[in-house]
């Protein structure tokens, strides 16, 4: 049986506080009540600017051991350099991954929806053939959002590099949970997988203090798909974001609920654990 694990899109909303966050808690304390809280992380800033070794080493000795962190690939690999001449930026993301080591969950290289194959599809598999012998130690997912890379040919060739494909609930994105079950049935995806709980970002519920929008049915159903991915043995790393409900950790704590039913939650924060070390490599 694999871990799930399921958690936020970053810990830094102010909207939190007072409904998540006690009142008069200094936002330099958010990460570790949020450990207290969830097992695991989507660290959204890492998108704009990897943080710095000092920030990481802060963070992991901040939370109990077993907490775990994705961090995002910066979009100047993603979306402004377009995956060409990246090796450098690519590095130093994979560096960071490494230096967080149990602490890291895998990372998220996220497309863009102008990012298809038809304008992309060279640097695409270029880079990726070669970020797999690059990164053969460590758990990567892959976010697309073009309709053409949205198919079982393009998923299928992530998992024969040992990437998962980041399964996206998303209004206007297709399901591609039974594209990657098959896969995960036949052996051939790798012993992880990814999910964004996203819903309507452009025209969702506003704010992010409430639960405004719920989704009891779909909650119902990843709750079983998760149990379904656990019970292959592959560990399960899935993040929420406000717009998906209007408030992602009540989401998260909706979701739990729904997979007590079918799986047993190790507890959270374990018990008598203190907070971690960090060594950069």
């Amino acid at each position: 049986m694999g871990s799930i694990r399921i958690g936020t899109s970053s810990w830094l909303f102010d909207g939190w506080r007072g409904v998540f966050y006690p009142d008069k808690l200094p936002k330099t304390e958010y990460l570790s009540f949020y450990a207290t809280q969830f097992p695991t992380v989507e660290v959204n800033t890492s998108f704009y600017a990897l943080p710095a070794p000092a920030t990481l080493i802060n963070w992991v000795e901040t939370v109990p051991a077993g907490f775990t962190f994705a961090l995002k690939f910066p979009r100047a690999i993603s979306h402004d350099k377009k995956l060409s001449s990246v090796s450098e930026e690519t590095f130093e993301l994979l560096d960071a991954r490494r230096s967080l080591g149990p602490a890291a969950a895998p990372a998220c290289l996220q497309l863009p929806p102008n990012f298809t194959r038809k304008s992309y599809g060279k640097p695409l598999a270029l880079y990726l053939d070669w970020l797999a012998t690059q990164a053969q130690d460590l758990r990567i997912a892959v976010e697309v959002r073009a309709a053409d890379l949205m198919t079982p040919a393009f998923a299928d060739y992530l998992a024969e590099r040992g990437f998962a494909l980041a399964l996206i609930e998303r209004k206007g994105a297709p399901d591609m949970y039974p594209v990657w079950l098959e896969l995960v049935a036949a052996g051939k995806a790798p012993p992880f997988a990814f999910i964004r709980w996203i819903g309507d970002d452009r025209n969702g519920p506003e704010g992010d203090r409430e639960l405004q929008t719920p989704r009891d049915a779909e909650l119902a159903t990843w709750a079983e798909r998760l149990a379904e991915l656990a019970g292959h043995g592959l560990d399960v790393y899935g993040y929420v974001h406000n717009p998906y409900e209007g408030h992602s950790p009540a989401t998260v704590r909706r979701l739990q609920g729904l997979l007590s039913e079918h799986v047993d939650l190790a507890p959270w924060p374990p018990g008598g654990e203190v907070p971690g070390q960090l060594s950069l490599l």
